[in-house]
């Protein structure tokens, strides 16, 4: 009967030498073994497989059915071990997954312009994960991403973020508007299109820009909702309301004709941190993409 214990990689490597050389001396002697050694090995692995592993005959022997059946294991779990090796000692900047979580704004501005790396090595896969900031931090610490883009510092000891930019948040309004509203009784007349995260942006943006406020949620008058990111400027192109975006998205809308971004006396941005494991290290592949994400949130900075 099998026994349900790991095969020994030392009798399977004599085992497969027998089945080489197809004699017991041949095989202890490019082995630096005994041929009695040899033999023993053989009865050990048979002991453990729980049935004979060849068929003597003569001089010679022929495998049996379980003997064919572990020969091809043993070739099987050799080459594989020889590719796994292959793949450590060698770490291809071009080949394998690229694997981020960031926002639905940061994946609208930066994912068209990583997939030209993909485009000149397609030994390259790159999958983008489009999640809030907690999301992502947890993709990120259950290794189903390698780095992720948020827009808070994270007290995790066992991550590590770098300051990689701001994305401003922009007061979104129909191109026909008045340039400046003087209240925000102006805004108000208009409307808000409200998104997942409009209320939040909304709070940040519009407080210190207009004192009169006394509670975002209490004070927005919503004359519409939409949940898909590259719909919500649709209604404010119409002229049915304003809303608050980062410009990330607002400058991937296609219709910029119609609409408007105000300026502000208080301008209003969100960090960007790049952030990984501290304690693993990424593969060579990543450099480029590390790289090209900080530079692009660099320029969005300093825009």
């Amino acid at each position: 009967m099998y026994a349900e214990t790991m095969l020994n990689s030392l009798w399977l490597k004599t085992f497969v030498k027998l089945t080489e050389t197809g004699h017991f001396t041949q095989t202890g002697n490019q082995l630096g073994m005994t041929q009695p050694g040899v033999s023993q090995h053989l009865k050990k692995l048979e002991q453990q497989i729980g049935a004979p592993l060849i068929t003597r005959i003569g001089k010679g022997f022929e495998l049996t059915r379980e003997g064919e059946l572990l020969l091809g294991f043993a070739l099987t779990a050799e080459k594989q071990e020889t590719d796994l090796r292959a793949a450590i000692q060698q770490d291809d900047p071009n080949t394998g997954e690229i694997r981020i979580a960031c926002s639905g704004s940061m994946a609208l501005y930066l994912y068209p312009k990583l997939l030209k790396q993909q485009r000149a090595h397609p030994g390259l896969l790159l999958k983008v994960e489009v999640a809030p900031n907690h999301r992502s931090l947890r993709l990120l610490q259950s290794n189903e991403v390698d780095l992720c883009i948020v827009t808070q510092q994270t007290v995790q000891s066992s991550l590590t973020q770098h300051h990689i930019g701001n994305e401003p948040l922009c007061l979104v309004v129909p191109a026909d508007f008045e340039e400046k509203p003087s209240t925000f009784a102006d805004l108000e007349a208009l409307g808000f299109i409200d998104h997942p995260d409009g209320q939040h942006y909304a709070e940040r943006l519009l407080t210190p820009n207009f004192p009169e406020i006394n509670a975002v949620n209490a004070d927005l008058r919503a004359t519409g909702y939409i949940n898909q990111l590259s719909q919500i400027l649709v209604p404010v192109a119409q002229g049915l309301g304003y809303t608050v975006l980062p410009e990330t998205a607002v400058r991937s809308f296609e219709a910029q004709e119609k609409i408007r971004i105000l300026e502000l006396k208080e301008p209003v941005s969100d960090p960007l941190y790049l952030t990984v494991k501290k304690h693993r290290t990424l593969a060579a592949r990543y450099d480029w993409f590390s790289k090209q994400i900080a530079d692009l949130c660099g320029q969005m900075s300093s825009s």
